[in-house]
């Protein structure tokens, strides 16, 4: 792919991350506020979503690919590039499988669920294919790769704690115990290292013939 598609493939999965959260935003925020929860708070609520955090993250990758700033850095390793595909496939497949049977979106709220879940990941491991760079990733890798997660799994937990509230039923330990939260996380973290075990391996297929020689 010519630098040039690469950066407008960049600028559309960018584009489509943000239409994608800003909805969900638009949907989520009213009724929040209306129940009188304060701006800050609803914000702090937004961002327990794993769905909203890897959106987020898939942002920044495209954005770190469009501009130099030196912040981005950590978005520009393979790493951390790699790390999103095994995420955004978990909230693509966990979706699908797990929560679409027995919810029925309707309007905006169903716009951002389908750019969300289905639209963003297949754009991002679409790109993560043709467009990252590829042949320096080694399965002794996967710890660093599954840090993100497990940073996400402590917040919720630590939050938690302090608002007993939780995004998901599997992270809430008022409802299974927090051996119940082990198990849940646990199964969970061994979905995603296959998921990153097989994008490892063919980041291998498809690095460059000049390294594979």
């Amino acid at each position: 792919m010519t630098p040039a598609l690469k950066t407008a493939y960049a600028a559309i999965g960018l584009v489509v991350g943000i239409a994608g959260l800003s909805i969900d935003a638009w949907v989520i925020f009213p009724p929040l506020l209306a129940q009188g929860r304060g701006p800050l708070d609803v914000l702090v609520y937004y961002w327990t979503y794993f769905t909203h955090l890897t959106n987020l993250g898939l942002v920044l990758v495209y954005l770190a690919a469009l501009v130099s700033w030196r912040g981005l850095g950590w978005f520009r390793r393979p790493q951390a590039q790699l790390s999103m595909a095994g995420f955004i496939t978990l909230v693509m497949l966990l979706y699908h499988f797990m929560l679409a049977p027995y919810y029925q979106m309707e309007g905006a709220l169903q716009v951002a669920t389908i750019l969300l879940h289905y639209v963003s990941p297949l754009l991002y491991l679409v790109w993560w294919t043709l467009c990252a760079s590829h042949g320096t990733m080694r399965f002794r890798d996967l710890p660093v790769m599954l840090l993100p997660g497990i940073l996400y799994v402590v917040w919720v937990l630590v939050r938690g704690l302090w608002a007993h509230e939780y995004p998901y039923d599997i992270l809430n330990p008022d409802k299974l115990g927090y051996g119940g939260v082990a198990i849940g996380v646990g199964i969970i973290f061994v979905a995603v290292s296959i998921f990153c075990l097989l994008l490892i391996w063919l980041d291998g297929r498809l690095r460059p013939a000049a390294i594979a020689r």
